[in-house]
């Protein structure tokens, strides 16, 4: 027994408790179990005693409503009661608190009509969206991501998806009853792009129509920037795993023999696919574990990308990689093959931080560029509370190289030490990503500046071209393509400086890095299949690696151009036309526009199949191309798609009927 008199019950020597539970020669007793809270381990030490008889009432008192093999703590019992209390609510807590299961839980007791969940990534969006249908469609919940047919949201229904998605939809919201965010951390990031901006103009227009709002955060010591927003912050450091650390002066010799031996969970992490890659290539090609995967997915893989690819390679050698520039179908295959011992070893980049539930015994941190330092405190949490699991590995091992020591201590800081604040107080940042009238009304801003920032968009407005522009015509287009007004500004900026305005150069000076080699291959018509794109870029690019042409051109075409290209040429029609109603001339050569109407068509026509999609067919297409299948396999099947699909759906709708329909059989592969 610990001598708990000398001892705190607190999370530090709660972890002293796990460790001891974990090493088979220590003896922990039932009343350790009891005074440090470690309940659902109390079926590994049961006897007929009096703190035996107390966990077995604990346990049998707290059943989940929604899944009774499960019971809550009593740290849990007591964050859940206040979320039921609150109407606006900061859960912040470690990655393995089970912040998710409390709003599971929330949801079945008590049945909230219009529910929005939002989520960073469309991999945890397909995840959840499987886990509610499977808990909450007998409950007359409609579960989706999705609308066919845009139309006000009255039902009893579950959105579950990206704010991208969501902004999409907030229009046909009268009232939500529960709107939560995960991982709302990241509304403390800066404003850089889109994605920022959209997820806090979604927050930020969801607070008057909500009747409650939780946020979910990983455990930071303390929360600012939401003024008199009335948040009840509900925050525990209570966590039933441990940790351990271990720097290593030959980490990646340690990962090859760990890989090698292939008899524990590792997630190996890196910074960017560029640094995953050449680390396999150095150190792993070699390596080959067993798998049992189809030999028609692989094949299936192969014909539609290229069997030269890396991940594939990887895969067909036991190694699972998952990044984000990756069709959603494989990295789906490579989670569920590690989620049931199929593979034990995934090599990840930031994709795993913000996605999908991979719990794993250990972390190693191959590659820190991005993850050691003080900006990054929260990621680093995110990522190291992914080792460990209840019910799996009561510790979970993290290893990092020796000579990133300083780094690794750096970021290795306690939650007291961790203060983070919304952007939303910074008067720079709402104007950024114009809320600033909203701001007056809904945020208790602090900056001593905010008089001289006041109207910013029309300033800049009135002090350029844009004169005879209405400002809340263009705000309203701000809105509608998710751009910031930097991004405004630097498109005024470069049509100002500039004799000769071509597309690409608008592209290039909004979206950084993009390579014009792999945009223009893309887009080009005469490369038909992506056999033929990668073989016409690598003789634009001799000196690259087969495999690195293959991913650039898969970034281009499943991120690059859908989400960052066609996005900004959308934007720059709407503003010339916008300019063009109200100067009676054009913004832009008519040469610009012409290329710009021309390659939104070449995007659509190629990759989506659609030169002028409707509403409902784009959205349709839209979702099995983000999936990752290609055009050319769903067009034979795209009509009886439309015509089966529920108005509000989501990719398992999607299957439902490719597993209904024999004729379907051929894209049955792609959710195997």
């Amino acid at each position: 027994m610990i001598d708990s008199e000398n001892e705190l019950i607190n999370q530090e020597n709660r972890e002293v408790v796990i460790k001891l539970l974990d090493d088979s020669n220590s003896k922990v007793s039932l009343e350790d179990l009891f005074l440090f809270d470690l309940s659902p381990y109390y079926k590994e030490k049961i006897e007929d005693s009096f703190f035996s008889k107390q966990l077995e009432f604990i346990q049998e008192r707290n059943l989940l409503s929604h899944n009774p093999n499960i019971s809550f703590t009593s740290e849990q019992i007591t964050i859940y009661n206040k979320i039921v209390e609150n109407e606006r609510s900061i859960v912040s807590a470690p990655t393995s608190f089970g912040k998710t299961m409390l709003i599971k839980e929330y949801i079945y007791n008590y049945q909230p009509k219009k529910i929005v969940f939002i989520v960073p990534t469309n991999s945890l969006a397909d995840e959840l969206l499987d886990d509610f249908k499977n808990l909450f469609e007998n409950m007359s919940y409609t579960i989706f991501d999705s609308i066919k047919n845009l139309e006000k949201i009255n039902e009893k229904s579950i959105f579950i998806g990206t704010q991208e998605k969501y902004y999409n939809l907030i229009q046909f919201y009268d009232k939500i009853d529960l709107f939560v965010i995960d991982e709302a951390y990241k509304l403390t990031d800066p404003i850089k792009g889109s994605r920022e901006v959209i997820l806090n103009r979604s927050f930020i227009d969801t607070l008057e129509n909500s009747n409650k709002i939780i946020l979910l955060m990983p455990l930071v010591n303390s929360l600012s920037g939401l003024g008199h927003l009335n948040f009840e912050i509900l925050k525990s450091d209570y966590a039933p795993v441990a940790k351990s650390f271990q720097s290593s002066k030959k980490l990646d010799k340690k990962i090859n023999e760990t890989i090698s031996e292939n008899n524990k969970t590792n997630l190996i992490y890196f910074s960017s696919p560029k640094y995953l890659e050449k680390f396999y290539l150095k150190n792993l090609k070699n390596i080959s574990n067993p798998i049992a995967v189809s030999d028609n997915w692989v094949k299936r893989v192969e014909e539609d990308f290229h069997p030269e690819w890396l991940p594939i390679q990887a895969l067909k050698s036991g190694i699972g990689i998952h990044y984000g520039p990756m069709p959603k179908f494989i990295q789906k295959k490579v989670i569920e093959l590690f989620k049931t011992r199929a593979i034990n070893n995934i090599l990840a980049t930031n994709s795993i931080i913000e996605g999908v539930n991979t719990p794993t015994k250990n972390i190693y941190i191959a590659n820190s560029n991005d993850i050691l330092g003080k900006n990054d405190l929260v990621k680093f949490k995110n990522l190291i509370g992914r080792a460990g699991r209840l019910g799996e590995h009561k510790v979970g091992e993290i290893f990092y190289w020796e000579k990133h020591q300083s780094q690794f201590e750096s970021a290795n800081l306690s939650y007291e030490k961790i203060d983070i604040q919304f952007v939303i107080e910074n008067r720079a940042e709402i104007i950024e990503i114009n809320r600033e009238d909203e701001s007056e009304e809904k945020i208790d801003s602090k900056d001593d500046n905010s008089n001289e920032n006041k109207n910013t968009l029309k300033n800049l407005l009135d002090n350029s071209n844009y004169s005879n522009v209405p400002h809340l015509e263009v705000s309203k287009l701000l809105n509608t393509h998710g751009f910031t007004l930097n991004q405004l500004i630097t498109l005024i900026n470069y049509i100002k400086e500039k004799d000769k305005i071509y597309l690409l150069g608008i592209i290039g000076k909004i979206n950084k890095g993009i390579d014009t080699n792999a945009y223009n291959v893309a887009l080009n018509h005469k490369f038909k299949s992506f056999n033929e794109m990668v073989e016409e870029l690598h003789i634009l690019k001799p000196n690259e690696e087969k495999s690195k042409i293959i991913s650039l051109l898969i970034d281009m075409i499943y991120s690059v151009l859908p989400f960052r290209i066609i996005p900004l040429i959308n934007f720059t029609i709407d503003i010339n036309e916008l300019y063009k109603e109200h100067n009676l001339k054009s913004l832009l050569k008519d040469d610009v526009i012409k290329e710009a109407n021309s390659r939104k068509a070449q995007f659509y026509s190629k990759f989506i199949g659609i030169e002028n999609p409707t509403h409902e067919s784009l959205v349709i297409v839209n979702k099995l191309f983000e999936y990752g299948i290609p055009y050319q396999r769903v067009r034979p099947y795209l009509k009886e798609l439309t015509e089966k699909l529920p108005n509000k759906f989501s990719i398992h709708d999607i299957k439902k009927i490719i597993f209904e329909n024999n004729s379907m059989e051929d894209l049955r592969i792609y959710f195997e």
